[in-house]
């Protein structure tokens, strides 16, 4: 990612709360262009672009924006030290079609491209993928995850990552009837993508999301 991507990602988190279709809309940026800016794919965007931001976006101080000298405001009501930035790990694998087991083990986090976070206290991002949890978590989107103890406390009805035995999926948890188990429900109400239950003794880790990153 380029200096300058990272300085669009960060007027994303602070002034759009990491919003990319408010973003695109305000800025005159086309909404596939941010897509990419933000999910890493595009490596430098057009001077076209830059300029489209900075007509539109008057308060955004262009030297910042291109050498990142200065603050991100002109009238310097938001701080752009970039050392506020918040990077968490992005894993190389995918919720509901990844294949390690124990990822905390299988993959260090030393090792792991780094992506900007709008929120602070998540350990990990990951890339959904299938449509199991769509429309609100669609493939493509990138989430923000905190590993909790299960044994502790479950917020049952929310959304977790499932590091099972069997790969990485994403769902809704409820209890279940049978004891040493937990149910699993998906959001997309397709037949393929029936309730199920797992062992305890099957999952490696559960990490409950904390912010879905949308590219819609």
């Amino acid at each position: 990612m380029t200096n300058i991507n990272m300085r669009l990602n960060l007027i994303l988190s602070r002034l759009f709360a990491g919003n990319v279709s408010e973003f695109a809309r305000k800025s005159g940026i086309p909404q596939p262009t941010l897509n990419n800016i933000v999910a890493n794919r595009l490596n430098k965007p057009s001077s076209d672009n830059l300029e489209r931001l900075l007509n539109s976006m008057p308060d955004i101080n262009a030297e910042w924006l291109i050498t990142g000298e200065g603050e991100m405001l002109k009238d310097n009501t938001v701080k752009s030290s970039m050392e506020e930035i918040v990077y968490v790990p992005l894993l190389p694998i995918s919720a509901q079609g990844g294949s390690l087991d124990d990822f905390v083990v299988s993959v260090k986090g030393s090792e792991c491209e780094k992506i900007i976070s709008p929120i602070k206290g998540a350990d990990w991002a990951i890339t959904v993928s299938g449509d199991s949890m769509a429309p609100e978590y669609p493939s493509g989107s990138q989430i923000l995850i905190k590993k909790i103890n299960e044994n502790a406390f479950i917020d049952w009805g929310k959304v977790y990552v499932l590091d099972t035995c069997n790969g990485i999926v994403i769902k809704i948890l409820v209890p279940s009837e049978r004891e040493g188990y937990i149910k699993c429900l998906s959001i997309n109400k397709d037949e393929r993508y029936a309730s199920f239950e797992i062992s305890f003794n099957d999952i490696h880790g559960i990490y409950r999301v904390m912010l879905c990153m949308s590219m819609k």
